[in-house]
């Protein structure tokens, strides 16, 4: 209910007045300083930033000044008002979208989408994150719903210092290993009622267990009443109790890895080898948990493969559940992955950050080691909905998910055809190099 009236009293408060407009700016190439100066000009109500685009209130004054200042504003016709608007976050490309709607600004995940009325409740009653394809939020003035790193600076000089860590973490990441580890776990039907979800579940515990100092355990939780498995690997850091010389967990921090090995398709029966959705991010989980083993950590480190996602997160709920109070105190934060290995052709490897607002500053440790040590271009979301982080942020601890810009592009998803062969490796090893640096910062 106070969400509710919270919204509410943000639309009223965003009603643009007879003489003002709404009205799409392109801001992908306008860098920190002129986005500053774009939001603060004299006649600019209100703004949200969605990545390449700027959703702004102005009057004429304003428009004046944007045009005056080098900036190419797209007016809405003048009867839509933010009431009109929704901001949609997760849905595929091949979702339908309520008639009576038209996607103003498409940013893969992050959509802004204007519609008459019944196509506006329409869209709110997709508001249940874990029943539907889509999370449905409101547009608030002054909300940051996507940032683009080339838009907002970055802390080189806060990272100056751990350059040296970062870049060796992520030098140690093997795009080759990661890659057989793909193609190992997508030759099986991993749908949660199949029998290759408990062989991809017993190879996952023996490669974590291979790995030197890994202590490995299985979770056994419900889904629908049948029985499913988390594979839960730790690393003991390497702060010590004052003069003891024993390992005291009270005195180290917690970072948890994660990602979903379970995948699905449209004849789970014979065929769901999600080589996309997610053995890639499964096979990240194993590939990072390689480097941090053999990287310097102060911090505990558990490296977790969830099942039940596609079912509605239930490997992540059920590991938060079973996580004790003093576990989640040492929580530093969590990071986790689906879908990290898809780029349409010709367009940059793009990533996107997803988290709550309130976790900003955990992010940009992320998108400032993108910055340092890839090629990606890296957006970040504080409109976070329905993948393994939800179960991590609804506890109250710090997270966020990588996922693969394009990955609602990607026209094999939940597909039978999502095979290995679709993949581009370049992408996710790049994503891993970034998570491996930030790791590294995180834990030292």
């Amino acid at each position: 209910m106070r969400k509710i009236i919270l919204a509410i009293l943000a639309l009223s408060l965003m009603s643009a007045t007879p003489s003002e407009r709404l009205a799409i700016v392109d801001i992908a190439s306008a860098g920190p300083s002129n986005l500053n100066i774009l939001k603060k000009l004299g006649g600019v109500s209100w703004w949200s930033e969605f990545g390449g685009s700027l959703l702004v209130s102005a009057t004429p004054r304003g428009f004046i000044n944007m045009e005056r200042t080098g900036f190419v504003a797209k007016r809405l016709a003048s009867e839509i008002s933010a009431e009109d608007l929704r901001v949609v976050v997760g849905g595929h490309i091949s979702m339908r979208l309520p008639g009576g709607s038209n996607v103003l600004i498409d940013e893969g995940r992050i959509r802004l989408v204007e519609g008459d009325s019944v196509a506006i409740a329409a869209l709110d009653q997709l508001a249940d994150a874990r029943a539907s394809l889509a999370g449905v939020f409101p547009v608030n003035a002054g909300s940051v719903v996507l940032q683009r790193q080339a838009n907002h600076d970055w802390n080189q000089e806060n990272l100056a210092n751990d350059m040296v860590m970062l870049a060796d973490a992520a030098g140690k990441v093997s795009r080759e290993r990661w890659w057989g580890d793909v193609q190992k776990l997508s030759s099986w039907n991993r749908h949660i009622g199949a029998a290759g979800n408990v062989q991809a579940r017993d190879w996952i515990k023996s490669s974590l267990a291979a790995i030197q100092g890994m202590e490995v355990t299985v979770q056994e939780f419900k889904v629908q009443g049948r029985a499913a498995w988390n594979v839960v690997g730790i690393l003991t850091g390497e702060r010590l109790k004052q003069e003891s010389g024993v390992a005291a967990a009270g005195d180290r921090g917690l970072l948890i890895v994660g990602g979903h090995f379970d995948s699905t398709s449209e004849r789970t029966a014979s065929a769901a080898p999600g080589a996309e959705d997610n053995a890639s991010g499964a096979a990240g989980v194993i590939e990072l948990a390689r480097v941090m083993a053999d990287t310097p950590h102060s911090h505990d480190i558990i490296f977790a493969a969830f099942s039940g996602e596609e079912q509605g997160l239930y490997g992540s709920a059920a590991f938060v559940a079973e996580l004790p109070d003093a576990e989640k105190k040492r929580v530093r934060g969590v990071v986790t992955m689906d879908m990290i290995a898809y780029s349409k052709g010709g367009s940059a490897l793009g990533v996107l950050i997803e988290t709550e607002s309130v976790h900003a500053a955990f992010a940009r440790t992320f998108s400032d080691a993108a910055a340092a040590v890839t090629k990606l271009q890296v957006s970040t979301s504080f409109n976070p909905f329905g993948s393994d982080h939800m179960s991590f942020l609804e506890a109250g601890l710090p997270a966020i998910l990588a996922i693969d810009a394009d990955w609602n592009r990607y026209s094999h998803y939940h597909r039978s055809t999502d095979t290995a062969d679709k993949l581009t490796p370049e992408l996710a090893h790049e994503i891993l190099k970034m998570n491996a640096g930030a790791l590294a910062i995180l834990t030292r």
